[in-house]
């Protein structure tokens, strides 16, 4: 079998229409530590505990800004899915799929970013 090259993930990109919208969101409704924010307001930085960066970068208009609001399948590890979603929520942000127990046992929930970018909570 041949070694791979590739040792981890080096940072996760979210593209999004409004850095400090989002921003809030990062911060104060995931509680995300702030790595570094780009003073013309293009990009910022946040830190995943135990986990590698992730970095915001805001997209332009036209065909590049499309892509705001289209990141999925990105999974944070969570101690308790329910306790994670109502903190979330409480805090301003949006569940868009409730928790639920999955045929393989694991509980998931789905949140979304102000730009719709989706994210899957999991224990």
């Amino acid at each position: 079998m041949p070694v791979s090259p590739i040792r981890k993930i080096n940072s996760i990109w979210v593209h999004v229409r409004d850095i400090k919208k989002a921003r809030t969101f990062y911060h104060d409704v995931l509680g995300l530590s702030e790595i570094w924010y780009d003073e013309e307001g293009e990009s910022a930085s946040f830190r995943i505990p135990r986990g590698p960066p992730l970095s915001m970068h805001v997209q332009g208009k036209g065909e590049l800004g499309r892509s705001a609001g289209t990141v999925s399948g990105i999974y944070f590890s969570v101690e308790d899915v329910k306790r994670a979603a109502r903190v979330i929520e409480r805090k301003g942000g949006t569940v868009t799929d409730r928790p639920e127990k999955k045929p393989w046992g694991n509980w998931n929930a789905t949140i979304a970013d102000p730009d719709g970018n989706e994210f899957v909570l999991t224990d």
